[in-house]
């Protein structure tokens, strides 16, 4: 290691807040877990920014948890617990309660339009469970999910318009009952995107349009934003024995598409930037890909697009940036 219940609905009695819509301010506390490692880091707020008072990144086996669509329980328990108290254990502040941000393929997102969606309760569940099973390929039975309301597109049939996390319910329950093993109560659940958004919401939030494009190691994942808000979402799985030019022309065609269905949705809006949150090795090709499906040169995330101040680790904005998010993710 090196320093550098059903539903949330039926959860809300444990602390849970999946989508971070827990009205208190976010924990500095904050863990970042995916197929290949554990993070954790400590973000303290001041007046100009975040400061970064511990980073500490255990490494993995690749196949301690499940590689499922929406990934999978850990196959090694006692590993993952190992991992935990470990990082537990050595940071300088105890953490109580963190946030924590997983992977956007084993925390999903679905924009739903609805006539109406009760406030709370067993209708308010089975409206959303209706929905979504219409719009997803999952056993929505063995889902998580939780849904909140967000702004509505111009064609839209519907009165409403909600964003839906959804994922595995085993995968979670398992992970919070890790960390609650070593002492930490786990007050909120994101995924990567909507954590990053966070992190850029200070150079997104005057633009009527802004797309982030967060790559990772199974695929990407293209949010749009409007006033900083997540206004669109797609994440796309990615076959990772394609390569050079079959794996550029998977990718921009998909881009065009999606280009295509964003201007038929907002046919009088100007896509005003685009950020790239990607792989160093993998930046060059991103950007020209993007600029080409596009028509607009992106713009690779870096320190300065994100409120950090102070000294940093070395470690690359990009794997800050959704980490800084989920600590400054505060839901009236």
């Amino acid at each position: 290691m090196t320093a550098v219940k059903r539903s949330l609905e039926l959860m809300a009695g444990a602390a849970t807040w999946l989508l971070g819509t827990d009205p208190r301010p976010a924990p500095p506390h904050v863990f970042l877990l995916d197929s290949a490692s554990l993070r954790y880091g400590r973000f303290v707020a001041g007046e100009s920014g975040f400061e970064v008072e511990d980073l500490t990144i255990a490494e993995m086996p690749r196949e301690l948890f499940g590689d499922g669509p929406l990934g999978g329980v850990t196959h090694d328990l006692g590993l993952f617990k190992q991992l935990v108290n470990e990082i537990v254990a050595t940071v300088d502040e105890k953490p109580e309660e963190a946030s924590l941000v997983l992977p956007d393929a084993w925390l999903r997102l679905s924009f739903a339009e609805l006539e109406d969606l009760p406030a709370r309760g067993a209708r308010r569940l089975e409206a959303l469970r209706w929905k979504l099973k219409r719009q997803v390929p999952f056993p929505i039975d063995d889902l998580r999910l939780k849904a909140v309301s967000v702004a509505r597109l111009p064609n839209q049939e519907e009165p409403r318009r909600v964003l839906i996390g959804f994922g595995v319910e085993a995968l979670f329950r398992q992970l919070e009952e890790v960390f609650a093993a070593s002492g930490v109560r786990i007050g909120r659940i994101l995924n990567t995107s909507l954590a990053t958004v966070s992190s850029i919401r200070e150079v997104v939030s005057d633009l009527d349009l802004a797309l982030l494009v967060l790559v990772s190691a199974g695929g990407y994942s293209l949010t749009f934003t409007q006033r900083g808000e997540p206004l669109l979402h797609r994440f796309r799985a990615l076959d990772t024995s394609l390569r050079g030019e079959d794996a550029a022309q998977l990718v921009v065609r998909d881009l065009k598409l999606t280009r295509s269905f964003v201007e038929e949705q907002l046919p009088e809006r100007e896509l005003a930037r685009v950020l790239l949150a990607s792989p160093e090795r993998q930046r060059r090709f991103w950007l020209d890909s993007l600029e080409d499906a596009l028509g607009r040169a992106p713009v690779a995330l870096e320190r300065e697009q994100l409120p950090l101040r102070g000294t940093l680790p070395e470690v690359s904005p990009v794997e800050l940036a959704p980490m800084v998010g989920a600590a400054w993710r505060d839901v009236a």
